[in-house]
């Protein structure tokens, strides 16, 4: 059952229902077509591939998914707005899928899981993230308005070449306290949070463990996949990244919920490509022109935002 909500959210939930098909036909799709090749090789496939697999290509598991999306698009506000273009709703309900999906996952046994996500901590055992540690230099971060940023000149020194060849010990001490304050702090943050909402230890865990999951390699990729975005590969020498996390709390019509926020600004760049110029690309094997990437105004920036809501 659609909530009353008028014309608008009829409109955007009918379109939804013809984009969530579409959406897991392809993933059963490009399932069957990865077990086929493993099978036609005789290779075994990971264990993690296989549960991928499963998911995809079992029909009632596939439906739950799909149920859940709708129930989704029926309490957005954004879908209560206006009517969505098809494109718009797509990444959307890509993204609360691949979100979804992400968490239940740490909530599963080890042996059912499709990531092999590894955590650990300071004041927990395994409540953060070993991704988001490993990278924690990369990217700027706030925690309830606490802010963790590397200086510039430390963090193009650990992602250059003097973190390879040995670069100098008060760097690396400066880097080590940066983790370190960052890791406690989310810790810290985290493990209130739970206790004001009563968790048990193990849903303490599973919770940290999802938000930080979010806050990794994992949750931008989550958003470059799924955004409208993500079939313009930008390139050129100079170009520039830039991310943040900002993790907070915030008041929910019953309780309290924790808010995260996840940006990518990449600049500096003067060229990129689409799925389209790369199609051409692949099949201009004698035209070089045909096969080039397509020219932007240096100005030019690529820019991704999604915010996320975790409640217990």
């Amino acid at each position: 059952m659609v909530p009353a909500g008028g014309h608008v959210l009829r409109t955007n939930v009918a379109t939804a229902k013809a984009v969530i098909r579409h959406m897991f036909a392809e993933m059963a799709e490009r399932c069957a077509d990865e077990q086929a090749r493993f099978e036609s090789r005789g290779d075994r496939a990971p264990q993690q591939k296989r549960n991928e697999w499963a998911l995809y290509l079992d029909g009632e598991r596939v439906r739950r998914c799909e149920a859940g999306l709708l129930g989704f698009v029926a309490r957005h506000p954004e879908c209560r707005s206006a009517p969505l273009p098809p494109a718009h709703l797509r990444s959307l309900l890509m993204f609360q899928h691949a979100v979804t999906e992400d968490t239940w996952d740490v909530c599963c046994p080890e042996r059912e899981r499709r990531h092999c996500d590894t955590f650990e901590g300071h004041l927990t055992h395994d409540g953060i993230n070993s991704q988001l540690i490993k990278d924690a230099h990369r990217s700027e971060w706030s925690v309830e308005g606490r802010p963790f940023t590397v200086p510039a000149e430390d963090r193009s020194g650990v992602a250059g070449a003097g973190a390879r060849t040995g670069a100098s010990e008060e760097r690396q001490l400066v880097m080590a306290a940066f983790r370190d304050g960052l890791v406690e702090a989310l810790e810290e943050f985290l493990v209130e949070f739970c206790k004001r909402q009563e968790l048990s230890a193990q849903g303490t865990r599973q919770m940290m463990q999802a938000v930080t999951t979010q806050m990794s390699q994992c949750g931008l990729a989550n958003l470059e996949r799924c955004s409208q975005a993500s079939n313009i590969f930008v390139s050129g020498e100079g170009l520039e990244q830039r991310t943040a996390y900002n993790l907070s709390t915030m008041r929910t019509a019953l309780d309290e919920a924790l808010k995260l926020s996840i940006y990518c600004l990449k600049t500096s760049f003067s060229t990129y490509h689409t799925a389209e110029s790369l199609a051409r690309a692949a099949d201009s094997h004698d035209d070089e022109d045909a096969g080039g990437p397509l020219f932007c105004s240096p100005s030019s920036y690529l820019y991704q935002y999604a915010t996320l809501r975790f409640s217990a």
